[in-house]
């Protein structure tokens, strides 16, 4: 699976793609408690207060000089710690702070406060203008603080709500992958639940009157309305997890999971095996790319969600679990060891002068360690890099960028997020560290997803690798990654990815310019390395 923070999760790994949305200061307060939403325009030094104070801003010179004119004498204090801080430059001498703010004043305001500088494509958005409001959209867009109103326009003279001044608050201060959200934000209507009255009463209706209403679990019910919900979307890749589940998911990220050993999505209702780890228990039982697991034990796992159906397969190391599995219009059952795995995510040998990279998934390793390692095997002066991403789940969107970034020029496209409103441009923020008269090969098979397509795709558009192999799995969707203050956590998809070239892999998967015939992996390897020479 992959995130955007982001898979992202812009989250997650996944596959989910996210970007990582890290702050730069502590908070002090949680913005829930500081914002009021039922403010209908936020003035500016309301927000400023409600900023300063999420990020712990006070003035140490609270009756400091000010230029501006009709000053509330309350707001004096507010605004000392706004100068000292260098987040005024948004407003003119004369500027009124009892007036309305703007979203171009608020994301310049919090610009500041977070040190963020993000660089994305923001080219077609024509009313930004200027330096400082430039930098405060681009963070915006590539750390979702806002949603541009349209495809040609971003809204910055628009005036925002208490609501909304919750929500960018919130996204700004959130922490990838673990967002924290305390649901008591006041909604409009039009927001709602379209059948929230209905439920509502169905739900006293059960309290008052059901015979075993002394017997309900409450938390289990409302799981199952959530779940009820997600599953609702009809998209495979949206999950909500319950807390055992969300720790799963964030341990995976991390480079370990429980079970045995393999990464799957649901596909056509039918859990389906993108790829067993190298040296897993599912790899040694024989499972591949491709198998459905239609049982675990006596429980059917056909159209059950990604998270309840692998709760059925987790278990205890050293415990077994008998898999009916399907494979072509053959099924047969599979004994498996369950153990704890953990997952080799970079891994670099040498044959000859060609530098073999193999990478397991784009986690926190990858996204971590990879420019440093690269920057090492060009120290050794490389005729060749062989990047195999078979059997490569996805992971970060992040750590994609990175890899990419190891081989392309700083702002190099890596690839087009479409989302409901705009798209955007996943951009390379750093210089290349493999020379450029280095060749490199990407190798890639039915079990490379997500990120690893979106590697593949863009150093394939950009014409700086050779992609060989086979098809790739088809995963062109970015998730993101919230997770709750009590445990839970929602996947949920956000856009889809496209290659730099604007083309789209969903279902559709990466073709590689040379389809490999050869079976053996072994052999395949070595026709990577003798193309890479």
């Amino acid at each position: 699976m992959s995130l955007r923070s982001s898979f992202s999760l812009r989250a997650t790994a996944l596959s989910l793609a996210i970007s990582m949305i890290l702050p730069s200061a502590a908070l002090a307060a949680d913005p829930v408690q500081i914002v009021d939403t039922s403010v209908k325009n936020v003035t500016r030094a309301q927000f400023l207060d409600w900023a300063l104070k999420t990020f712990d801003v006070t003035a140490k010179n609270k009756k400091c000089t000010l230029s501006y004119k009709r000053l509330p004498s309350r707001y004096q204090s507010i605004l000392c710690a706004a100068q000292e801080k260098k987040a005024l430059g948004a407003f003119p001498a004369n500027t009124t702070f009892t007036r309305a703010i703007e979203a171009g004043e608020a994301l310049q305001i919090l610009t500041v406060l977070t040190g963020k500088k993000d660089n994305v494509d923001i080219s077609a958005y024509k009313d930004v203008k200027g330096v400082d409001l430039t930098i405060a959209v681009k963070n915006a867009v590539s750390n979702r603080w806002l949603l541009p109103v349209s495809t040609s326009e971003f809204g910055v003279k628009r005036q925002l709500s208490g609501a909304q001044a919750l929500s960018i608050l919130q996204s700004a201060t959130s922490q990838y992958p673990r967002e924290t959200i305390k649901i008591q934000v006041n909604t409009k209507p039009s927001t709602s639940l379209p059948t929230s009255e209905l439920l509502n009463t169905v739900w006293q209706l059960i309290q008052r009157d059901y015979i075993g209403a002394d017997k309900i679990d409450r938390k289990e019910a409302s799981y199952k309305l959530i779940e009820g919900l997600v599953q609702s979307l009809g998209d495979p890749y949206s999950t909500f997890f319950r807390p055992a589940g969300a720790d799963a998911f964030q341990t995976m990220l991390k480079g370990e999971v429980t079970g045995i050993g393999a990464h799957v999505e649901l596909k056509d209702g039918y859990l389906t095996i993108v790829t067993p780890l190298p040296k897993s228990p599912a790899e040694k039982a024989g499972l591949k790319p491709g198998d459905i697991i239609l049982k675990a034990g006596n429980q059917d796992l056909k159209n059950l969600d990604v998270d309840a159906a692998v709760s059925f397969i987790r278990g205890e190391k050293g415990t077994s679990v008998i898999l009916r599995v399907r494979r072509g219009s053959e099924e047969f059952d599979v004994t498996v060891v369950r153990d704890l795995i953990v997952i080799p995510e970079v891994d670099i040998t040498w044959d000859g002068d060609v530098a073999v990279v193999k990478l397991a998934q784009f986690g926190e390793t990858t996204d971590e360690k990879i420019r440093s390692l690269l920057t090492q095997v060009q120290g050794q002066d490389p005729r060749g890099v062989v990047l195999d991403l078979r059997n490569n789940p996805g992971g970060l969107l992040h750590a994609a960028d990175v890899v990419v970034s190891a081989f392309m020029p700083k702002g190099t496209v890596v690839a087009k997020v479409k989302g409901r409103t705009s798209t955007t441009n996943e951009i390379t923020s750093e210089e290349p560290v493999i020379d450029r008269n280095v060749k490199v090969v990407v190798l890639v098979n039915a079990g490379s997803a997500s990120a690893a397509e979106i590697v593949a795709g863009a150093l394939q558009d950009h014409k700086r690798a050779t992609v060989i192999g086979t098809k790739t799995f088809g995963k062109g969707t970015v998730q993101e990654v919230l997770s709750f203050a009590s445990g839970e956590a929602l996947k949920l998809t956000i856009a889809e990815w496209l290659t730099p070239l604007g083309r789209s892999i969903d279902k559709v998967g990466i073709v590689p310019d040379v389809v490999l015939t050869e079976t053996s992996v072994d052999a395949q390897l070595s026709r990577a390395v003798n193309l890479a020479r």
